[in-house]
């Protein structure tokens, strides 16, 4: 009876191993100035993120300030053979609008337990001449190095929800994750 006690506890410990997402805190100021070859002048947001299988930067950054048109980069690099790869990249750009990254509201999983990242960021939009005035609050999905999207406007008070089309493809425990984080999200 105590060998199969053992072998559960094990079993459980593999399994809540294998799913296990760690973040370490990085000073921006101190990645900005390292060398690190992120797109960009100016780093908003950087995070890495370690699982089981991979290790990432994450890293959001603009041009300068006042730069117009306002872009956003959102860049993923990964450790490979020791040397840090960009694998993901992408450019948020629209004319006469600026996006604004909400540092405090992202959440990092592993809804398919492959140990691997499944990310979740937010942002929003607000137009170039009243930053005051929120016109959309975006999620940015990271999974297997790709970005999908959800999207709610302060036109309808963020009742609706519409999603990039390549979102139906993402696995369902990715999307119940982001969803259920989504729902609760105070979005204003």
């Amino acid at each position: 009876m105590g060998k199969y006690v053992l072998l559960i506890l094990l079993s459980m410990g593999f399994y809540a191993a294998e799913a296990q997402v760690t973040t370490i805190s990085i000073n921006k100021e101190n990645f900005q100035s390292s060398g690190f070859p992120f797109k960009g002048k100016r780093v908003l947001q950087v995070e890495r993120i370690q699982t089981p299988k991979e290790d990432n930067y994450i890293v959001f950054s603009k041009e300068e300030r006042g730069a117009d048109p306002d872009k956003l980069y959102v860049q993923q690099f990964q450790q490979i053979d020791g040397m840090w790869k960009l694998v993901a990249n992408e450019l948020i750009s629209e004319e006469g609008m600026v996006t604004s990254v909400w540092e405090s509201r992202k959440a990092f999983f592993d809804a398919d337990s492959d140990g691997k990242l499944d990310a979740l960021f937010i942002y929003s939009r607000h137009p170039m001449d009243d930053l005051q005035k929120q016109l959309s609050c975006i999620g940015l999905v990271l999974y297997k190095n790709k970005f999908y999207r959800l999207r709610a406007e302060a036109a309808d008070g963020y009742s609706q929800t519409t999603f990039s089309d390549n979102y139906a493809s993402l696995p369902v425990e990715v999307k119940e994750n982001v969803e259920r984080y989504w729902n609760n999200l105070d979005k204003r």
